[in-house]
């Protein structure tokens, strides 16, 4: 008969047990919770202000407004936007890796200076990648490719005709990395992709000059105008064209030669 005693016991343990886990569970719980709202909005202010400052930075420098081989001190900057240094250096860090400053140990960092020769050689393998791009997209891209590439043609020509050249150079870039997607190379893409970010800023800073944006936009007009009938040779040679005449036009830029 001393079995049917022990069967309390052996009960009463795992009950005991219960409480205690389920306690430890909801123990930190509200606080943690109640810590996490209140954090919450503070990394997406961060980022809000982080983002504000990186896409001026990245228009000053693009817009010539800070000439390659500026200094760029941190303490004058965070004085001109109201900001830490910790908003200004993230910035600092998205910049270098587009190729638009370099970060110096212990030293300010500066504008990254343009080599015009480099720019140029960059500019024929270019010319190149986007006649191989220009006639794979011609080939692979669907009904719904070209219809979305259309919208982003006449978003360019409304930019254009406002003109919002910051607008129309970043849409131009998208329009441009679109068809390369479209051949449906990977290693085309990561190839061409390398390349246009060492001439990022060299091609933002011809379309300053009124006659080259409004040819950019009439070579864009004549190949998209290929594209629709499907000539992928015509579309593509159109393409090689407006990227060798970009780059002769980035070069006069650079080299003071601009009419």
């Amino acid at each position: 008969m001393v079995a049917p005693a022990a069967l309390p016991a052996a009960a009463a343990e795992p009950a005991a047990a219960k409480p205690a886990r389920a306690k430890a569970r909801v123990r930190f719980k509200p606080a943690r919770l109640k810590l996490s709202a209140q954090e919450a909005s503070r990394p997406l202010q961060t980022a809000s202000l982080h983002g504000q400052l990186l896409a001026r930075l990245r228009e000053m420098v693009l817009g010539g407004e800070l000439r390659p081989g500026s200094p760029l001190p941190e303490r004058m900057l965070c004085e001109t936007f109201g900001v830490s240094r910790t908003p200004l250096r993230e910035a600092f860090k998205v910049l270098a890796t587009e190729g638009l400053i370099e970060l110096r140990p212990h030293r300010t960092p500066v504008v990254t200076p343009v080599d015009a020769e480099e720019i140029g050689s960059v500019f024929q393998v270019m010319e190149a990648l986007d006649r191989l791009a220009g006639g794979l997209a011609c080939s692979h891209a669907t009904a719904e490719d070209l219809a979305r590439l259309e919208q982003m043609h006449a978003q360019l020509a409304a930019f254009h005709q406002g003109e919002q050249r910051a607008d129309y150079f970043r849409q131009n870039q998208q329009i441009h990395a679109e068809i390369t997607r479209l051949a449906r190379n990977p290693v085309l893409l990561a190839t061409w992709t390398a390349m246009s970010a060492k001439i990022y800023r060299a091609r933002a800073q011809a379309n300053y000059d009124p006659a080259r944006w409004d040819a950019s936009l009439a070579e864009h007009e004549a190949f998209m105008a290929l594209l629709r009938t499907r000539d992928a040779a015509g579309f593509s040679a159109s393409l090689a064209s407006h990227t060798r005449l970009t780059g002769a036009a980035v070069l006069a830029t650079l080299t003071g030669t601009a009419r």
